[in-house]
């Protein structure tokens, strides 16, 4: 007789933080003072606490931070960083523990997020400028039946040679197969591209 086998969905990286931060509760007022007032030796275990029992601040972060670019467990990780950062360089002048915690943790998520939009945008950049320069190398060649020189699809597409030259240094480079990924990235644009007109 065949047995059943009962399928689960597979957890995500939220799933998992949550169920292993279960195991670090919220520290009371008072544990917190206490622990804050730790010097010395004890400053480092103290810290580990700390950090233990805060890591909720972090996954709140990430929760309203889903969504946006970067996938959680990388959130988290880095909002961690965060975290480990402002409780070991935490100091009273800086103002309340709690609202300090969640500032640092808060930029260190937005700066991530920040580093990212920006590299997408510049990767998209990038496919543009190739675009237009392929496109004006077949414009030129076909005008002066010879390939084109770099100073000419300079003069062409206002851009200064330097530009042309390195964009075609690195087509040259992923059209002879040194970079794959790039052809690839560079077609799956084009299929998306065809896929929306």
């Amino acid at each position: 007789m065949a047995q059943r086998i009962e399928q689960r969905p597979p957890r995500d990286d939220e799933d998992e933080i949550q169920e292993q931060l279960s195991r670090y509760p919220r520290l009371s007022t008072e544990d917190e003072r206490r622990l804050l007032a730790t010097h010395g030796a004890d400053r480092d275990a103290a810290n580990r606490v700390l950090i233990e029992h805060n890591l909720h601040l972090v996954l709140e972060a990430a929760q309203a931070r889903k969504g946006r670019g970067v996938a959680f467990g990388d959130l988290f990780q880095e909002g961690t960083v965060g975290l480990i950062s402002a409780v070991e360089h935490y100091k009273p002048a800086d103002g309340g523990f709690h609202a300090r915690l969640v500032h640092v943790v808060a930029v260190t998520m937005d700066d991530v997020l920040a580093q990212t939009d920006e590299a997408q945008r510049n990767d998209e950049a990038f496919v543009i400028a190739c675009r237009l320069l392929e496109s004006a190398q077949r414009l030129l060649s076909e005008r002066l039946d010879r390939p084109a020189t770099p100073a000419e699809l300079a003069k062409l597409l206002q851009w200064d040679e330097a530009r042309v030259t390195a964009i075609l240094a690195l087509l040259g480079e992923a059209q002879t197969g040194y970079d794959q990924e790039l052809l690839d990235y560079l077609d799956d644009l084009d299929d998306q591209d065809d896929h929306e007109e």
